[in-house]
């Protein structure tokens, strides 16, 4: 199985109210990262200490969660309990910086997903799926935000860097 498919089966068990337009998003975060959020250095600097100063901490969170293509989530809300916003925004900023995805590839992963559909845990009906891709297409595959209903059930605070600049954080300490 494909690594892509592997991360949206494990993100689709552990999140069941994922929508086609969350599992489009994650299969952009696995290949065209966070660059679309770091076009402004400052303004992405900004951004990440005004969601900071937002959320509470909460060490019962997981701080990285894979999204494939040595990519994951860090986790803001875990992240508060042992790093400072400065740290987190240097490992986005240096991600954004360095990552190159490839249209080609996230075009194949849009098409892999269609294909297995079937095959994944999703709660949403084919046609549905259909929908909102067509739609997705129609706007020339933007980056997305979370569906209303991911936002309301899990409430999600997290920056995409790499797996490595995540783990190295320990590091400095």
């Amino acid at each position: 199985m494909e690594e892509i498919l592997e991360i949206l089966k494990m993100h689709l068990e552990k999140y069941p109210e994922m929508t086609p337009q969350d599992c489009f998003k994650l299969i952009y975060q696995n290949e065209l990262g966070p660059g679309h959020m770091v076009k402004d250095e400052e303004a992405a600097k900004t951004a990440l200490l005004t969601e900071w100063n937002l959320i509470e901490a909460d060490e019962n969170q997981e701080l990285i969660e894979p999204v494939g293509n040595n990519l994951c989530r860090i986790n803001l809300k875990k992240a508060k309990c042992r790093y400072t916003p400065e740290q987190i925004s240097d490992i986005f900023v240096r991600t954004a910086k360095i990552h190159r995805g490839r249209m080609g590839e996230f075009m194949h992963n849009m098409k892999l997903l269609r294909k297995h559909l079937e095959e994944l845990p999703v709660h949403f009906s084919y046609d549905e799926f259909i929908e909102f891709q067509e739609m997705y297409r129609g706007h020339g595959y933007p980056a997305l935000h979370h569906s209303p209903q991911y936002v309301k059930a899990y409430d999600p605070h997290y920056r995409i860097v790499y797996r490595g600049f995540a783990e190295s954080l320990d590091l400095d300490l």
